[in-house]
Parts: C-alpha cells; structure tokens; sequence
C-alpha cells in the first residue's frame, strides 16, 4: 500500500495523485513510490493513460522537503536526486501516454516531474516555477534541459535565473503548458486527453511517441530512416490489420482484442 500517493483506475486511464499533506512535498520514499507504479502500470496492458495529479487544491507539488538538503551533504543529496531521475524515467519509458493535471503551485521538483509527462493542463491560479537558486541549489532533475526544451533558452533563464514564478496564463503563452482550465476542472480535462489514446492502436502510439523524442537529435533524413524503420515493423502486425480493417468496415478497432504480434 502506497504512502505518498494514491492509484485510482478509470477505463483505460489511470489517476496517480501525489499525497503528502499540505504541499505534497517530494522524498526519496515517494518518489521511489512514483517509479513503482508507473512500472506496474507500463506492465499492464489494460492500461493506456496515465493522469499525475496532485491531493487538494492548492498544490500539484511544491518540490522536494528541503530537509532532505539541510545537512549540506552532497551523498545524502545523490540519493534523493537518484530517486528523482528513476521516477523521470518511469513516467518517460512509460509505453502510452502521462498528463499532468497542474491543481496548483508546480515548483521545483513538482514541476520537473510534470514536465516528464507527455504534456500538462493547467488550472486559473496555478503557479509554476523552479525556484532552487534562491537556497543555493539548482534545478537537478532534468529542469535545465527539459524547461529549456519546452520554452526556450530565454524563458529558461528568466524562470530559473531570475526565480521567476509563472501564472497558469503565462505558462500557456510561452508553451510550457498546452491548456489552461477553470478551477477543479484539470484532472477532467486531463483524463479526457488521456483517454483520447484509447482511439489509437498501442504499439502505433509507442513508436510515435518514441519518434516525437528523438526528433530533436535527428536530420530530417535520419528521422525520415526512424520512421521507415517503425512504419516496416508495425506493418503486417495484428494492430495494423484490425485497425485497417475496422476503418474499412466502418467500425470501432478492438484493440485489446486484436493484441500485439
């Protein structure tokens, strides 16, 4: 039984809410928890969405318990840093595909685990930030990168240099949230966003997916070879048959049915 977070199941999406009162503040041990379930749920094929919430209304997560930094000890830091990057990893090798619903303030930690996910949405009043400057640390969980990727270099530095804290509103303006949602309403959106996946054959939306992250690294001509390449190995597999089929037959493809080859 999970102690930091909580599953719920909803068709083909899953609901993960952080929980750790007031502020849903991130350790080694919930983290370790984030990683677990996103594993157990990347092995369950029944399982095609995954919505990161956070308990309350007031905060997704305001990042990590700075008492886990408070000795100044680089070691001690590691571990907590390690658990960070393993649960990153979790929710970016997850086959289908993560939104994070942002209920509140997203800052430091919290926000770098929301940009792990595929994309976010946003309640009016939301905050997000990665403030670490201000107590003498930096973003360490991918945020240089992945904030930068997201928005560019100039907003990057203006949120992390500058400590800047961004409303929901500005976030959608500068592209680092896709949708911006009245109050309680983004775990709803989300989960409509996410169960839009279930209309797509699995191991379609994997290699996509998977093609979409490595493009940045790619020529065109290389990518162009990528998708050749992904396009080869689906073809002839049950899910393009059914699919091909189902829209010729003018019917619903049955993915679960028709399995993977």
């Amino acid at each position: 039984m999970a102690k930091y977070l909580t599953l719920e199941r909803l068709g083909q999406s899953a609901i993960v809410t952080l929980k750790n009162a007031p502020a849903n503040l991130l350790t080694t041990e919930s983290l370790n928890e984030l990683a677990t379930t996103m594993r157990s749920l990347d092995a369950d094929p029944a399982v095609r969405s995954v919505v990161l919430t956070g308990a309350g209304d007031a905060f997704f997560s305001a990042g990590a318990d700075l008492k886990q930094f408070a000795s100044g000890d680089a070691a001690e830091a590691d571990k907590v840093f390690d658990a960070f990057a393993e649960a990153l990893r979790s929710l970016q090798q997850y086959r289908g595909v993560t939104v994070a619903a942002i209920n509140g303030y997203a800052l430091g930690g919290g926000l770098e685990l929301a940009l792990g996910c595929d994309y976010m949405v946003a309640e009016r009043g939301a905050k997000l930030g990665l403030p670490e400057a201000k107590v003498g640390i930096i973003p360490a969980a991918g945020g240089t990168k992945t904030l930068a990727d997201k928005v560019g270099v100039s907003w990057a530095k203006r949120i992390i240099l500058g400590g800047e804290v961004v409303t929901a509103e500005k976030a959608l303006t500068i592209g680092l949230i896709e949708e911006v949602v009245d109050q309680g309403f983004a775990k709803i959106v989300a989960i409509s966003l996410a169960n839009k996946v279930a209309n797509q054959a699995p191991g379609a939306v994997a290699a996509a997916r998977r093609l979409i992250e490595e493009s940045g690294n790619l020529t065109l001509a290389q990518h162009l070879e990528r998708e050749r390449a992904a396009v080869r190995q689906l073809m002839g597999c049950a899910e393009q048959i059914e699919g091909v089929s189902a829209f010729i037959a003018k019917r619903s493809p049955s993915w679960v049915e028709s399995g993977d080859d």
